[in-house]
């Protein structure tokens, strides 16, 4: 696999990280995700970052009130 081909899988799982989090990913999406993960140090990386960004925009729309 080539490094631009490495690069636009990693693309690729980036892009579905958010899903993955919140449990919407299902069949083979999952399956990709999860065979990144196992077999790349650099997903686990990724993950912490969207993990810490998930965290943060579930935060801050719970801080927003509708008005009264």
């Amino acid at each position: 696999m080539s490094a631009a081909e490495k690069m636009s899988r990693r693309d690729q799982m980036e892009t579905l990280l958010p899903f993955y989090l919140n449990g919407s990913l299902e069949g083979s999406d999952l399956e990709a995700i999860e065979e990144w993960l196992a077999s790349d140090p650099a997903a686990l990386a990724a993950l912490g970052e969207a993990e810490a960004e998930f965290s943060g925009a579930t935060a801050a729309n719970e801080a927003i009130r509708p008005p009264a």
